[in-house]
């Protein structure tokens, strides 16, 4: 029996988080992205984050505020 886990691709969630991808980038790098969870492996150079957090993140459930706020 094989289970699909449900994914977004970069392009997916630029347009979901309404954001460039250079404030992407920098924001995964710096850690305030905490909800992405990267699949493994990649699909050639293609990276899959796990829908499910994004999910909760989107919906004001992921119990952190917005990746906007300043870390002390």
């Amino acid at each position: 029996m094989s289970t699909t886990t449900r994914c977004y691709t970069v392009p997916q969630l630029l347009d979901m988080l309404q954001m460039p991808i250079s404030t992407f980038g920098t924001l995964k790098r710096t850690g305030r992205l905490p909800f992405l969870e990267e699949l493994r492996p990649r699909l050639g150079r293609t990276a899959r984050y796990r829908a499910d957090p994004v999910d909760r993140y989107l919906r004001g459930q992921w119990g952190e505020s917005r990746f906007l706020r300043k870390h002390a």
